[in-house]
């Protein structure tokens, strides 16, 4: 069964220790007291992980045997380091646990990534995602998009967020290796896409399938309708591509996703007027994530046919303009 296990540490030697089935040494290279911490997710196949580190170091790292390890930065100093290319927030780190890799950290690094057993990937990945995963092992620091790397992150922080709420529905290895196998499908698939190399079976054949990223997606806005949240971060959470996420809205919501979130932001804008709470409408505006009143005003006019002064009328509450 999947546990989550955390560690904190104020010496970088047993900061090195903390990874499951990793063999690490830590060097500390910046004046300052240490402090590290790691979060993982450990199931019989592989692991969802998180590592914070606050100081300069250099680190000799060696994944698990026979694991594949996709890891992107949270934040990462300028001039750091990762196989002899600039570390940033745009890279994908790609290790296996055939090698050793170093890794210099200018000072503070936050790490998330996932480690799956080869063996489970040769079972469940598509022939060319892996060898998609075997060239950019080759290269192990391989730059973004910006909006790729961002999707991936939202992406596996949701998925770490989600599995550490929901840790009864992974009691059974067949759900561990589902959530493995997944999460790593989808990673791969949002990096191939941001390069054209994912070709046309990016969009998953089955309906009930594009209808489940549809479902991932508006429940992702429904939670983050006040967040400034866009594509990247959707899709992320998503566990899709732009173009998939697109096509299935299209398909299901007969939308783009981006109408979608400003309708459930307009609904929602609408409750709240409706509701009578004291806010004023330049304020909710903004708080929902509209550029200026004027913009919220328009597209409320387009959506409801009234204004949101007008609601606020209908609903025996005088009108506050600011």
């Amino acid at each position: 069964m999947a546990q989550v296990v955390t560690h904190e540490s104020q010496d970088v030697d047993d900061q090195a220790k903390a990874l499951a089935g990793w063999e690490q040494a830590y060097e500390q290279l910046g004046c300052g007291r240490f402090h590290g911490s790691a979060w993982q997710l450990v199931m019989r196949d592989g692991v969802l992980l998180r590592e914070t580190t606050n100081r300069q170091l250099r680190e000799q790292v060696v994944p698990p045997p026979g694991h594949v390890v996709l890891a992107v930065p949270l934040s990462v100093e300028p001039g750091s380091v990762f196989a002899g290319r600039p570390l940033e927030r745009e890279s994908l780190m790609v290790l296996t646990g055939s090698a050793q890799h170093d890794v210099i950290s200018a000072g503070e690094l936050d790490l998330i990534g996932l480690s799956v057993d080869r063996a489970l990937l040769q079972a469940t990945l598509p022939q060319a995602k892996l060898e998609w995963l075997d060239r950019k092992a080759q290269e192990r620091n391989v730059e973004l998009p910006p909006p790729t790397a961002q999707a991936i992150r939202a992406m596996l922080l949701a998925v770490c967020d989600g599995a550490e709420q929901d840790l009864a529905h992974l009691q059974q290895a067949q759900d561990e290796q589902a959530l493995l196998s997944s999460t790593m499908i989808q990673a791969v698939l949002l990096a191939m896409a941001a390069e054209g190399d994912s070709g046309p079976s990016t969009i998953p054949r089955r309906a009930e399938t594009r209808l489940k990223v549809v479902k991932r997606a508006v429940e992702f806005m429904r939670a983050n309708l006040q967040e400034d949240i866009g594509v990247p971060e959707i899709c992320g959470a998503a566990y899709a591509s732009r173009r998939t996420l697109q096509y299935c809205f299209e398909e299901f919501m007969h939308t783009t996703p981006q109408a979608y979130l400003r309708a459930l932001r307009l609904n929602e804008a609408r409750r709240v007027l409706k509701a009578r709470q004291p806010q004023p409408i330049t304020e909710l505006a903004t708080t929902l994530g509209f550029a200026s009143a004027s913009h919220f005003t328009r597209h409320y006019k387009l959506m409801f046919d009234e204004l949101p002064s007008e609601t606020l009328k209908l609903h025996c509450y005088g009108p506050r303009e600011d």
